[in-house]
């Protein structure tokens, strides 16, 4: 089995590749040293499945979790695999912000506090596609008020703070 894929679910994690992780932490000034001997494969995908399954945690009262890729014509007519953009984002950073947290602790005030806002966005961001702020594309939606209501027609009932 392919490392970028979570065993859990058998589908591709949210934010990607672990590179695409590492291309986000690449942007940050930790050094390069603590990055080549600091972040190894493994350690991400744990990251990686552990931000999964929190997404899917907050996202199941309103989506069929886990979300599924959606096939997506490109314009050089080939079709590609690909999740929303918004999840995906949310995704990458909520990884990254927690890589930065627990591997790298010698890290600047600075640099912990833009970890911390990392994480934080993720989740607000997250809390906005369940207050209906903003849908998933293709994804199918449940209906927790009746069963013959349209998802789409319901109001949101969950009253969340946005952190």
């Amino acid at each position: 089995m392919p490392t970028d894929i979570s065993p859990v679910t058998g589908e591709v994690y949210y934010s990607g590749t672990w590179e695409d992780i590492q291309s986000v932490l690449a942007g940050l000034d930790i050094g390069e040293g603590k990055l080549a001997e600091g972040i190894k494969q493994p350690d991400v995908n744990r990251y990686q499945e552990m931000v999964d399954r929190n997404i899917d945690s907050i996202l199941e009262e309103l989506y069929w979790t886990p979300l599924i890729a959606m096939n997506q014509k490109q314009p050089d007519g080939t079709v590609k695999k690909v999740l929303d953009g918004s999840v995906v984002r949310a995704a990458r950073y909520w990884t990254a912000g927690l890589i930065m947290l627990n591997q790298f602790q010698q890290l600047s005030q600075n640099m912990t506090d833009q970890a911390q806002g990392y994480i934080d966005s993720s989740r607000r961001e997250i809390f906005a596609i369940i207050r209906f702020n903003h849908r998933l594309y293709g994804q199918k939606q449940k209906s927790n008020i009746s069963r013959t209501m349209p998802p789409g027609m319901q109001p949101a009932d969950l009253p969340e703070a946005n952190f």
